[in-house]
């Protein structure tokens, strides 16, 4: 029988797997490739090093602003790691520009075994204006911008680790998730200091959910399946995932359905709603156009795979 790339969808961590290099050991390993990629990065870009057990670069690229990322092992994903600890979709990243300042959300997809950061906390959600180290399993994740890197290329590893920014570690999960006391925050437009804060995952939506101030309105239709759902700015922010697999804030789940286990993720930035393509075996489309990370409009009607129809609207507050 041929083996099945993507056979699974849970994470299988094994006792004889290494552990992660931490956050100094894995830059140092992984510095003169991501110094390589920021020197040929043209404009606003963050630069991603996966580093193994083994003290390997696996996997390195550029994400460009407005740029998104998938990491899993999946083979329709950005960054594929095909290892028993990672998951079909296990991550996604979207890498934004507020003028010079980066911002990048990285996102747990469901996959039931959180990424550990440099502070050393399980978390299923971040946001980072600066540099950010994570792990899985025996991986070890770098996502640095690229300008951060451009002015240490003549340094030495060591030199260039002592370069980076400070980074400040912010808590603004649910109480669920396990609280903890904040670190003394810098000033915003500090560039010295890279804020990476702790934010809540996606939760599940129930069909009858309906906030006391609804942000948007979602429609599903996919043959005799109709319905809407009301979401929250505060849902948005969150991220809202929609697929087959039960752990996705929606569930797309029909007879003869193509979408995928995890299909796309909606997230807000701001005023803005995007929707990212999670790896999905049918993809987005709106018309014939191909969507991979894109801003919502207003009123927007897309395909998730051949069968399902994702509306989306807008709604606007008389006191906005």
């Amino acid at each position: 029988m041929p083996h099945d790339l993507n056979a699974r969808t849970h994470v299988a961590l094994g006792w004889f797997e290494r552990p992660a290099l931490g956050p100094r050991a894995s830059f140092l390993v992984a510095h003169e490739r991501l110094a390589l990629l920021a020197g040929v990065a043209a404009g606003h870009a963050m630069v991603v090093a996966a580093v193994d057990g083994n003290a390997r670069v696996v996997a390195s690229l550029l994400v460009p602003d407005g740029g998104a990322l998938i990491l899993g092992r999946h083979t329709a994903c950005g960054l594929r790691l095909d290892a028993a600890s990672i998951s079909l979709r296990h991550l996604a990243a979207l890498v934004r520009f507020e003028g010079d300042r980066p911002v990048l959300h990285l996102r747990d997809l469901a996959s039931g075994h959180p990424f550990t950061t440099e502070d050393g906390q399980p978390t299923a959600a971040v946001i980072a204006d600066g540099p950010l180290y994570a792990s899985i399993g025996e991986y070890a994740f770098w996502f640095i911008p690229a300008a951060a890197l451009r002015t240490n290329t003549s340094r030495s590893p060591a030199e260039a680790w002592l370069a980076l920014p400070a980074r400040s570690f912010l808590e603004r999960r649910a109480a669920g998730l396990g609280p903890r006391p904040a670190a003394p925050r810098a000033p915003r437009g500090d560039a010295s200091i890279s804020h990476i804060t702790h934010v809540a995952p996606p939760l599940l939506l129930d069909a009858g959910d309906s906030p006391e101030i609804a942000w948007g309105v979602l429609r599903l239709d996919a043959g005799a399946r109709r319905e809407r759902r009301w979401v929250s700015a505060e849902r948005l922010e969150q991220g809202i995932l929609l697929g087959r697999y039960d752990r996705c804030s929606v569930l797309l789940a029909t007879p003869g359905n193509t979408t995928s286990r995890v299909h796309a993720l909606l997230i807000r930035l701001g005023a803005e709603v995007w929707i990212l393509d999670t790896a999905s075996t049918g993809g987005i489309q709106r018309g014939s156009e191909v969507v991979t990370a894109e801003v919502l409009r207003d009123v927007d009607r897309l395909s998730l795979g051949r069968e399902m129809t994702l509306g989306w609207e807008r709604i606007v507050h008389p006191e906005a």
